[in-house]
Formats: C-alpha cells, sequence, structure tokens
C-alpha cells in the first residue's frame, strides 16, 4: 500500500506541485503557533478524556485529572478511568517517575528515561529526557505533517492536522490533531495505526494555563505512602 501510494504521488506531483507547497506551509504555520504558544506556556490544568483501542477492538475509556508545569518538567495524572486504575496517581518530577497505587498504598519510584516507568507506553525523548510539553512538532518529530481540513469545537473554529510517520512499520501511522484558533495548543488527538484503524482518541477538556501552580502542587503524593526505589542509582 505504501509504494502505491509513493506511486500515486509521484503521477501527481507536477500538477499539484504548487498547491502542495502551500499546504506545507499553512500546516507549518500552525505548528509554529503551536509551539510559540507552548513554549510560553508557564502551568497549564485540563481533563485528558477519550479511548485507547486495542488491537481485538477492545475500547478502554480514560480520563486523566492533569496538571503540568512544562518549565520544571513537573506533571501528575489522577486517575478516575479505566476503573480498574481508578485513583491511582502518576507524577513527573525531573529525572524521576513515581507510580503511586492506591489498593497497596505504595509509590514505586522509577527513572524518567526507564521504559518501565510508564509501563513502555511512553519513553524518553531523543535528548534521554521524558519532557513535559504541547509542541507538536516535539511530540511528534519525524512526522510529516499537512493541513487537513477545519473543524468545530468548543473553543471555536480549528485547523485540522494531519501527521504522517515517515517511519516505515512503527504502530502509530499518523495522527490527526485538532488545534483551536483560540488557544492554539491540542484540543484532540487521534492516533491511528498503520491499516488505519483507530488506537486512541484524545480530547483535552477544561484547558486552564498559567493558573499559578507550584511544583510542589503538582508532585504532590501521600506522604505515609510505602516507598519501593526501582531508580538504578538505587540498586544495592
Amino acid at each position: 500500500m505504501m509504494r502505491r501510494a509513493l506511486l500515486a504521488l509521484a503521477l501527481l506531483v507536477t500538477a499539484t506541485a504548487t498547491a502542495q507547497a502551500q499546504d506545507d506551509a499553512d500546516a507549518q504555520a500552525v505548528l509554529d503557533r503551536v509551539a510559540r504558544t507552548a513554549e510560553s506556556l508557564q502551568d497549564a490544568t485540563f481533563l485528558l478524556t477519550g479511548r485507547l483501542i486495542d488491537a481485538d477492538g477492545t475500547e478502554i475509556a480514560l480520563e486523566l485529572e492533569s496538571q503540568v508545569v512544562p518549565g520544571e518538567r513537573a506533571a501528575s495524572v489522577y486517575v478516575l478511568q479505566p476503573d480498574a486504575l481508578a485513583d491511582n496517581i502518576v507524577v513527573l518530577d525531573g529525572d524521576a517517575v513515581y507510580n503511586y497505587t492506591f489498593l497497596t498504598h505504595q509509590v514505586t519510584i522509577f527513572d524518567a528515561d526507564d521504559p518501565d516507568a510508564l509501563g513502555g507506553l511512553v519513553g524518553a525523548g531523543e535528548d534521554g529526557e521524558m519532557n513535559v510539553t504541547f509542541d507538536l512538532e516535539a511530540l511528534f518529530g519525524g512526522y510529516r505533517a499537512s493541513l487537513g481540513g477545519r473543524a468545530d469545537t468548543p473553543h471555536g473554529p480549528a485547523d485540522v492536522l494531519r501527521l504522517d510517520n515517515l517511519e516505515e512499520g512503527a504502530r502509530i501511522a499518523w495522527v490527526q490533531a485538532t488545534v483551536p484558533e483560540a488557544t492554539s495548543l491540542p484540543f484532540r488527538l487521534e492516533l491511528h495505526g498503520p491499516n488505519d484503524a483507530l488506537l486512541a482518541e484524545l480530547v483535552f477538556e477544561d484547558l486552564r494555563t498559567d493558573v499559578g501552580l507550584t511544583v510542589e502542587e503538582v508532585t504532590y503524593l501521600p506522604d505515609d505512602a510505602e516507598v519501593i526505589d526501582e531508580r538504578a542509582s538505587a540498586a544495592p
């Protein structure tokens, strides 16, 4: 399918070169706007909702109360859904990830670049760090962006971007990002596999920015929880 798509593009490139260049420029303009907004962001709170979809079609509902202080690499997620993980908390504090399990009242500490820190779902970036950002280019480095139209959101009109993964065989083949003009931050992300199947839908609801969060507030965990330190530095 990839070879057929590239062949079709080669056949059409002469007729559409000008329009394609404009589309790419428009997409880059949106990405640049998001990057500027993300860079100036001091902190944010939001409710991340949506769903994850397994290979067998099973849907897992998501509802996560989230707080971030990007410049300090600090973030916390309080799980409301899925029900099996309700009341668990995940905290990023600089070079460490803290997983609080409500049922056992335990905190397990990982190095932020440890693949097990978030169950292998999210790893460190190219710089070896797990970063907190709304910058789509930073999140999806190596993807090709194109403008996919317009959409209505609770924040008003929005641009819809398609981000195609240039790495063949990757689990995430492309991403659709909806970016309202009023916020210049992602409102909805849809992640698709190589067969266009929807892998995840993520919506940033109740987004509030620059509300004066402190790192201490964001990284708070119960003081009396048992601590299990899995960091390399803690090894005997």
